[in-house]
């Protein structure tokens, strides 16, 4: 696949994240590029003024005529699994001989054959990659990233340097996207089974990171809670201590001795192999996950050359990713996080990390599920999870890409639920009960679109510290 040889890229669901880096990838490079997506989006909308044209309509008609001039060969399509076969857009396409890719596809083609770092995992992915490219793109030389999230520093998910000779991607399991990679490095995070509606069953997920390891080109890095058999690559574990003990065995990359600093982040010593590497390391990222997310991103940057100076400045310096345990307002009145946790383990990750943080405070968490699918398949783990927090919001079930599940529904989570202090609503309820019950340290939580009320319920909780 040569990329010069396009004369038009249309991306069917371009608001997506991973669709978005794709095509200002694309774009940067001279490349005419333009998208559909159902709705408008801050994303979309930072698109359009990058000088990127995004429709809303999904008629055929409405595309845009120079795609009708150029020969077939010449207009590729890059689709993602969020639009529907249905779409007109899509069928017109399927009818008309164009050339359709699905996301990863492109990806796989945009990274072969060069120098490229792969962050697999269920949890963890979008933070150990951005950090990891936050670490490269401060050195001389730089690096290409597509990201998952949106770097608080760059404001963007995606980097790009002339001179880098290292990608950084996420290697993303969503309908084996991942198995289009071939990548130099690569470490995963986590293997929890999510996305049974694809892989069927956790041994088929399983397999599908077995088979993924198997591509890595030199070396992979695999949290040691993680068991999977791998051939090929030469393999290695990492991990974090959190009471600092070291009469046990230690992962090839550990994080031991680790404490709170006196701005309250996280600091430990590392170790390689059984040897000190580098000491009194600040990790500037809440939560032992975090942590870990972020001894990851050093170990890949190890890897890829970089001096302990360098690794050190960028796990110190990282300012986050928006959405990654995000704090909206740290203040001793009031806490306000967001996180895109909507995994039972990434809701665990986000509630101990505020416990870690801010201790014998109340924790008030709203949640919005996130496919009915995951619902359904994890319903005991959500439950447990929820659990933890102190007082629960639970939001109705955010569908994406599916089609409802007679009797999976929020009210079904709801009642599995074992905690007094827990309130059904709907997601423009959550002002009027913060009113009613201002929290102390509050936690939004979900993959959906309770990213929309993010800077209303930021904008309430000001507006009551100020009173």
């Amino acid at each position: 696949m040569n990329i010069e040889e396009a004369g038009w890229v249309y991306f069917l669901g371009i608001g997506g994240i991973g669709m978005s880096a794709l095509a200002r990838f694309l774009h940067a490079q001279g490349i005419p590029v333009s998208g559909y997506d159902k709705t408008a989006s801050p994303l979309t909308k930072a698109l359009e003024q990058e000088g990127i044209p995004v429709s809303h309509l999904d008629r055929v008609e409405d595309l845009p005529g120079i795609m009708h001039t150029l020969p077939r060969h010449r207009v590729w399509v890059i689709r993602t699994p969020a639009v529907p076969a249905r779409h007109p857009q899509l069928q017109h396409f399927q009818n008309s001989g164009f050339s359709i890719l699905k996301r990863s596809e492109l990806l796989g083609a945009l990274t072969a054959g060069r120098p490229t770092l792969a962050v697999a995992g269920t949890h963890g992915k979008t933070t150990t990659s951005t950090w990891l490219a936050h670490i490269l793109r401060s050195t001389a030389e730089g690096c290409n990233a597509f990201l998952g999230g949106i770097d608080a520093q760059s404001e963007s998910n995606l980097m790009i340097r002339d001179s880098a000779r290292w990608t950084v991607v996420e290697a993303d399991e969503f309908d084996r996207s991942f198995h289009q990679l071939q990548p130099t490095h690569a470490v995963i995070t986590s293997c929890e089974p999510d996305h049974l509606d694809i892989y069927g069953d956790a041994e088929s997920f399983r397999q599908a990171f077995s088979d993924f390891g198997r591509l890595v080109q030199k070396q992979i890095l695999i949290h040691e809670s993680v068991d999977l058999a791998i051939s090929g690559p030469s393999v290695f574990s990492y991990g974090v201590r959190h009471d600092g003990d070291l009469t046990s065995s230690l992962p090839d990359l550990a994080g031991v001795n680790t404490r709170l600093d006196d701005e309250g982040w996280l600091t430990m010593d590392l170790h390689w192999q059984g040897a000190l590497w580098m000491g009194n390391v600040r990790f500037a990222m809440a939560g032992w996950h975090n942590a870990e997310n972020g001894l990851a991103a050093a170990g890949l940057a190890k890897w890829a050359g970089l001096n302990d100076s360098e690794i050190r400045e960028g796990l110190s310096s990282f300012q986050g990713i928006h959405r990654r345990f995000q704090y909206q307002i740290r203040s001793q009145k009031c806490v306000y996080i967001d996180d895109y946790a909507h995994h039972p383990s990434e809701i665990d990750a986000a509630i101990q990390a505020a416990r870690l943080h801010h201790p014998n405070r109340r924790i008030t968490v709203v949640f919005q599920p996130h496919l009915y699918s995951r619902t359904r398949d994890q319903a005991e783990e959500f439950a447990q999870s929820l659990a933890q927090a102190d007082r629960l919001y639970l939001l109705p079930i955010y569908p994406a890409r599916e089609e409802p599940i007679e009797g999976i529904h929020s009210q079904w989570l709801f009642e599995k639920i074992s905690m007094t202090d827990k309130h059904l609503i709907q997601p423009e309820e959550i002002f009027r009960c913060l009113e009613r019950c201002p929290s102390d340290v509050l936690l939004t939580l979900g993959a959906g679109n309770i990213d929309r009320l993010v800077q209303p319920l930021k904008q309430l909780i000001e507006r009551h510290n100020n009173e």
